[in-house]
């Protein structure tokens, strides 16, 4: 098979898999989750001569690994993809992939249907030339929220696939191969004063001064934030208030109040610097009389891709494969958190690199469909490089 024609397949998938629905249900109830997209890619990885096992607690959302041996020993490569997608509010036919010039429209275009159909395609590849030793896809649920998936999978992988050289993740960034994520916690302030009717504020212990010494307390250590060195693939870490809940009546005065801070952080910065720094803003601010508790809610380590090991020789035959093709390759940091770092805490060396466009989580999400063409090919020349080499 020729390069053009995987670009072509992957092209082809790429619009089947947008038309397929797979919006998380977490995100939008109602939804109806990953099971469709994995029967379709089940059958198509079977007939490649995959063994597919689905991993799931809930069976409408449903995870694959597909696992292949080659008739020579070699190393063992992981290629990973999500299959959930965000909602699809103010979209028109958003599971109608629409091509327009050199781009393909549709909800899960760029994140990440078209990086999952380049793997999958080249998986395919890989199979009819009998790639060395084990080639492993696993396309996961819950990506967009949870990443239930990821750690269901994860939690069973040495079980299901032995212990892997590598893992490739097709997140979307431009063909470049990323040197770094930040990290995130979601934390939780919830603070409780005592209600009372307004004509009567002194009978009260009102949350909302509380509430506003706290967003302005955030705002000034973002700032902070903000003016220290910059990371050279990051920039800086950031807080942020994004949810805000007070009061329940005109004409009572607030006796409740919940406040979702975020913090994004630095490889640099210690795991715990978002909950302990939360913790010493609040404990800074006049409670009036307020009861005010703190709690994490959910905490994702960032990511460096390691300096050697498999995560580097695959980024290396990446970077290889891109500039024979006339695609010089640039490393870089990206703002947002992946599922890169949940595979890097479970000991699989990791790196991500697939297709972009624009729009993600917009009403006008799309792929390039340069890179897209171009994507399986190159994972072909850089895993079947990474399964050959010797230790």
């Amino acid at each position: 098979m020729s390069e053009d024609d995987l670009g072509s397949s992957a092209v082809a998938l790429t619009a089947e898999l947008v038309g397929i629905d797979s919006v998380s249900p977490s995100l939008a109830p109602g939804s109806p989750g990953e099971a469709a997209i994995v029967a379709v890619l089940t059958e198509r990885l079977t007939g490649a001569g995959y063994r597919v096992e689905r991993v799931a607690d809930d069976p409408a959302r449903p995870s694959l690994v597909a696992v292949r041996d080659g008739s020579r020993p070699g190393r063992c490569v992981v290629l990973n993809g999500h299959l959930d997608t965000v909602p699809t509010d103010g979209m028109d036919a958003p599971f109608r992939a629409r091509v327009e010039g050199d781009r393909m429209y549709g909800r899960g275009t760029s994140d990440m249907k078209g990086g999952v159909a380049g793997l999958v395609v080249a998986a395919e590849r890989l199979a009819a030339l009998d790639a060395p030793g084990r080639l492993v896809v696993v396309l996961v649920s819950d990506e967009e929220d949870g990443s239930v998936g990821a750690e269901a999978v994860l939690a069973r992988l040495h079980e299901l696939a032995g212990i892997p050289d590598a893992c490739l993740i097709a997140e979307p960034t431009w063909l470049d191969v990323a040197q770094a994520h930040r990290g995130y916690e979601l934390m939780r302030v919830q603070l409780v004063g005592r209600a009372a009717h307004s004509s009567q504020p002194a009978e009260a212990v009102d949350v909302v001064p509380v509430v506003a010494a706290i967003l302005a307390a955030v705002k000034r250590a973002d700032e902070a934030l903000a003016s220290a060195d910059a990371d050279p693939q990051l920039d800086r870490g950031s807080l942020m208030t994004t949810v805000v809940r007070a009061g329940s009546a005109p004409f009572t005065v607030a006796a409740a109040a919940e406040l979702m801070v975020e913090r994004r952080t630095l490889p640099s910065e210690s795991p715990d610097a978002g909950l302990v720094g939360l913790e010493a803003i609040v404990g800074s601010v006049d409670h009036a009389g307020c009861e005010v508790a703190v709690s994490s809610v959910m905490r994702r380590a960032p990511w460096q891709l390691a300096p050697s090991g498999g995560s580097a020789d695959l980024a290396a035959g990446l970077s290889r494969a891109l500039a024979q093709r006339g695609r010089p390759v640039a490393r870089r940091g990206f703002p947002y958190w992946m599922e890169s770092a949940l595979w890097e805490e479970a000991g699989v060396p990791t790196v991500v690199c697939g297709p972009a466009g624009g729009g993600l989580h917009a009403v006008d999400e799309w792929v390039d469909l340069e890179q897209l063409r171009l994507y399986p090919a190159v994972v072909v020349d850089a895993v079947l490089e990474l399964l050959d080499a010797q230790d």
